[in-house]
């Protein structure tokens, strides 16, 4: 009898952990779709300033100042971009950077800046200094007269290579 009891009752504890349950999948808000979709914040470009001006040639790297272009987006912020088209000659891989980065005589904070990119040798890339503010309140320069800046060219390979080439854009 109690062989029967445990086989009973194990039979309807297995039973009771195996149920299921059948739950209806949640149904999409068209509307709500539909309103996200049309509350997109598009992006908004001011057309580039093509500059194509040569910055360096030297028997290391050739930098070309390629554009600045000023774009305005109302979900991330605004942003300046600031495009250079830079050869790598040596063979070793560099790295391009930017420094002491001012806009209109003033000295632009460092965390707004992004700009590194690395180049292998013999080939070309695009490096792009971007310029936006991460803190709200804090608004990015409006380059009314210049935008001036150091272009660092160096190597992780080789620590004695270094080149800061002197970048000024008038507007």
């Amino acid at each position: 009898m109690k062989k029967f009891l445990v086989v009973v009752l194990v039979a309807l504890l297995l039973g009771a952990c195996g149920a299921t349950e059948t739950k209806e999948p949640k149904s999409v808000d068209s509307s709500e779709k539909s309103e996200n979709e049309t509350n997109k914040e598009e992006t908004k470009k001011e057309e580039p300033k093509k500059l194509n001006q040569e910055i360096a040639d030297t028997e290391n790297i050739k930098a070309t100042l390629i554009s600045v272009e000023k774009k305005k987006d109302d979900v991330f912020g605004d942003t300046i971009e600031v495009m250079f088209e830079v050869e790598n000659k040596r063979d070793d891989t560099i790295e391009i950077q930017a420094r002491e980065v001012s806009a209109d005589g003033k000295m632009v904070d460092e965390g707004m800046l992004s700009m590194s990119q690395e180049i292998s040798g013999g080939k070309k890339a695009d490096a792009i200094l971007t310029i936006q503010s991460y803190d709200e309140g804090k608004e990015i320069p409006e380059l009314k007269e210049n935008l001036e800046m150091i272009l660092y060219a160096f190597s992780w390979d080789n620590m004695d290579f270094e080149e800061e080439h002197n970048v000024k854009i008038d507007f």
